[in-house]
């Protein structure tokens, strides 16, 4: 409805020859299409990228204890990712680190305290609530028994 507006009076204006700040704004040929497609198409090749690298890169087991308080690390387990996260209580969090849209490893966004996916831009709270779709579940929650070991050995999935 506020476009719908925009339009009614920039229209208004341009019929009666009247001077508008918000027209050069609006104006369709503002943007060089070649600069837009340059950029849409990095998106596109960094979002393939991150796609496929998610599925071929290996990781070394991490130590639980080696996550610290307010940080988050993605873990991979024999191929399988995990996301944890240790809060300000020293509490750890464990999701599946496989973004719920299409599958890519979230990142850890160290400035939002949020898990963020690469590949299409869904973010995840640190524990593991959507914040911003595609994706519209959450991310799967384990919880880790004993801590004092690696993860490889200790992930049981929440109910």
């Amino acid at each position: 409805m506020t476009y719908g507006t925009i339009a009614g009076i920039l229209l208004t204006d341009i019929i009666n020859g009247k001077k508008n700040d918000w027209e050069k704004l609006f104006d369709p040929r503002r943007g060089n299409i070649f600069s837009t497609a340059k950029v849409f198409l990095k998106e596109m090749a960094d979002g393939t990228v991150a796609f496929f690298k998610d599925r071929t890169h290996k990781g070394k087991p991490i130590e639980l204890t080696k996550v610290a308080v307010n940080e988050g690390k993605v873990i991979d387990v024999e191929g399988e990712k995990f996301a944890a996260y240790r809060d300000e209580n020293s509490k750890l969090h464990v999701h599946s680190a496989k973004c719920t849209h299409l599958g890519c490893t979230v990142k850890w966004n160290n400035d939002e305290k949020s898990w963020d996916c690469p590949c299409h831009g869904s973010r995840y709270t640190y524990d593991g609530k959507v914040i911003n779709g595609p994706a519209n579940k959450d991310l799967s929650s384990y919880k880790p028994v004993p801590e004092s070991k690696t993860i490889e050995h200790d992930i049981i999935q929440d109910e």
